[in-house]
């Protein structure tokens, strides 16, 4: 579907959306952190009450299932990710959780997520937890949930709300409500990956560059993948990454279709689309290509080859 908002430089300095492709996984158990921590890239014991975490859940070949947030409230961890890729990694996650004492729930009435930017946003998490989180993945919660900082492209918010926090944001007054494209779109420009239902397990981590942006800890103990993630690390055996791009046409683009390359006169399969974001004016795009593919060189949709795109600078370092 076509955004209204034509271009990235017209983003609203002020909006917030409903994310309703996210999913909340509550884990709960004394044993939650151990647990965790022997199943996902991130290093489980550095989550705290303040500190949020990013990771992904792996394949015994190292390939990622899922890519998440980890935050704490109260007792619990919650674990925040796309719907579609969260539903193939649970039933892996909660393999040995027979073996701890560790339970996994969704209750979708719990919990909603909403992400934005801007003053009036601030003065509402300001009212209801009290104070604004705004170092990176820094984080407060209490009854009304948890609110987490992010600083890229720029400062923004991802909340995860009780039915007390929902009540209490939807009755503030004149809060300007937009499309959850536009939290898509400052993702990709931010360079970070999700996964969905045709893109879950098909790439190993460093493809993505969760290594770019703290998603994976190499120092930490062994976890489910951990193997071939180092070896792809210190053998330097990746040929991928993620690049952002961008087209001057807002097209319809679905996660998993294919990209191509010039080669030559013809044109060859140059990689996977992970996320896109449609405006009016443009589409943007995360994808896998060759980590050898230079900013300003062009790409083009295997099943709509009329639109060219062209690669992007990220925001980080490849090396």
């Amino acid at each position: 579907m076509i955004n209204p908002i034509d271009s990235a430089d017209n983003i609203p300095a002020d909006f917030i959306c409903r994310l309703d492709d996210l999913n909340v996984l509550n884990v709960t158990g004394e044993e939650r952190i151990k647990y965790l921590q022997g199943q996902v890239t991130a290093d489980m014991t550095k989550l705290t009450a303040h500190e949020g975490l990013l990771g992904c859940h792996c394949d015994f070949k190292g390939k990622a299932w899922n890519i998440f947030y980890a935050l704490e409230h109260k007792d619990s961890v919650l674990l925040i990710s796309n719907k579609e890729s969260a539903a193939t990694s649970l039933p892996e996650l909660k393999k040995y959780g027979v073996f701890a004492k560790v339970d996994f729930s969704q209750d979708t009435q719990q919990w909603v997520c909403f992400g934005g930017q801007g003053p009036q946003l601030e003065t509402l998490i300001s009212e209801l937890f009290a104070d604004v989180p705004f170092e990176h993945l820094q984080t407060f919660s209490n009854e009304n949930g948890v609110v987490m900082a992010l600083s890229s492209p720029g400062p923004r918010f991802m909340l995860v709300l009780t039915a007390k926090g929902k009540e209490k944001l939807t009755a503030h007054p004149n809060l300007p409500l937009s499309s959850n494209v536009l939290w898509e779109l400052l993702d990709i420009q931010a360079g970070i990956a999700q996964l969905n239902t045709t893109t879950s397990n098909e790439f190993v981590p460093q493809m993505m560059n969760l290594q770019a942006i703290d998603g994976i800890n190499f120092s930490k103990g062994c976890y489910m993948g951990q193997e071939v993630v180092a070896r792809t690390k210190f053998l330097g055996k990746n040929k991928r990454a993620a690049f952002i791009l961008k087209a001057p046409h807002g097209m319809d683009v679905t996660p998993g279709e294919i990209l191509e390359a010039p080669a030559g006169e013809n044109w060859r399969r140059g990689g996977t689309v992970l996320r896109a974001a449609t405006l009016s004016k443009e589409t943007w795009l995360l994808a896998v290509v060759a980590n050898d593919t230079e900013i300003g060189s062009s790409m083009r949709l295997k099943e709509q080859p009329e639109t060219v795109f062209t690669v992007q600078s990220l925001p980080y370092s490849l090396e």
